[in-house]
């Protein structure tokens, strides 16, 4: 099985491209009830949250002034280039507007915390402000589509946090209390999480490709348009939190979790309340923004595993992986 959840999630964005590709073009796709998405994305939280490496945020109390930076860049930064972009490019398709926000407003993906491990950065970090978005998210992105024309979309601040409850946090939650009740549970549930999630994630494509193409296929013109803005929206808030971090003498470690955190949110939730509430047509941001984030940040990972971090600063991550290791 670890050979099988390896090749899959290391090949993920690609096959997130040819399963969205082949829905499309394909006339034979699973039809589903529009709570089976995030009922899928649900099960992934779960298992996260059981091998969820909670101890490590414990380190966290001397990173206070970090974390404080993390939740301020990803909650300006970001949410301001996102509202931006979806005016700029989409002010006449309220549709695409809501999907361009939405993948800006929702917490980060789970993603980050890989990449950041992968880069050397501090994954403790990224977890504790992960925690932090959850409770940021259902109140700043109804407040984020205020401006767009109530007549086509509409989401409200408590049908927003009823599905971030179902979806997002007791799951979370219910995994995490698993996890501390049986603590052998993380050495079981780490290939099942990284497995689950791969196919998961590309069920999820499946179903809201599928039941959007006609959609779709009314604005295929648009998609590159949609692409380009998505690559800035993920792309500009990491260089941007990166130097910030970098000019305020936050340590390497700490500025590469942070650009991770800040530039990678979980558009597979977005795409899901994005199908859920507004319609298939504002599903499509999210799910080319998911490819693309994906993308970039395993490339950003990459070309940051092979930068060697200072000595100090090698030290600390070094016992941090150590930590990482011990506890599952």
């Amino acid at each position: 099985m670890t050979a099988l959840s390896n090749a899959i999630s290391s090949k993920l964005p690609l096959l997130i491209l040819l399963t969205a590709m082949a829905t499309y073009f394909s006339p034979v796709y699973i039809k589903t009830a529009t709570w089976i998405p995030g009922l899928l994305l649900g099960i992934v939280i779960f298992f996260t949250g059981i091998s969820m490496n909670v101890s490590a945020i414990k380190d966290i109390r001397t990173k206070k002034r970090e974390l404080l930076l993390t939740a301020l860049l990803k909650w300006t930064i970001t949410v301001i280039i996102s509202i931006g972009l979806a005016y700029l490019f989409f002010s006449s398709n309220p549709e695409i507007m809501a999907g361009i926000i939405l993948s800006g407003t929702v917490p980060s993906a789970t993603a980050a915390t890989l990449y950041t491990f992968l880069a050397g950065g501090n994954t403790s970090l990224v977890i504790a402000s992960s925690l932090i978005d959850i409770a940021f998210s259902p109140i700043v992105t109804p407040l984020s589509m205020l401006g767009i024309s109530e007549t086509q979309v509409s989401i409200s601040f408590f049908s927003l946090l009823r599905s971030f409850m179902m979806i997002v946090v007791i799951p979370l939650g219910a995994g995490i209390i698993i996890q501390r009740l049986y603590p052998k549970s993380v050495n079981y549930s780490k290939n099942i999480t990284k497995l689950g999630s791969s196919l998961s994630l590309l069920l999820i494509i499946h179903t809201l490709v599928g039941n959007g193409k006609e959609a779709i296929s009314l604005e295929l013109g648009i998609i590159p348009l949609i692409a380009l803005a998505s690559f800035i929206q993920i792309v500009f808030p990491m260089i941007a939190a990166y130097f910030i971090a970098k000019k305020l003498s936050v340590n390497e470690a700490d500025a590469r979790a942070i650009l991770f955190q800040v530039g990678l949110c979980n558009t597979a939730l977005a795409s899901i309340l994005a199908f859920e509430f507004i319609g298939e047509l504002a599903a499509i941001a999210p799910i080319i923004n998911m490819i693309i984030n994906l993308s970039v940040g395993a490339q950003i990972a990459n070309y940051f595993a092979k930068k060697v971090i200072g000595e100090t600063e090698k030290l600390e991550t070094i016992t941090q992986l150590e930590q990482l290791s011990e506890n599952g």
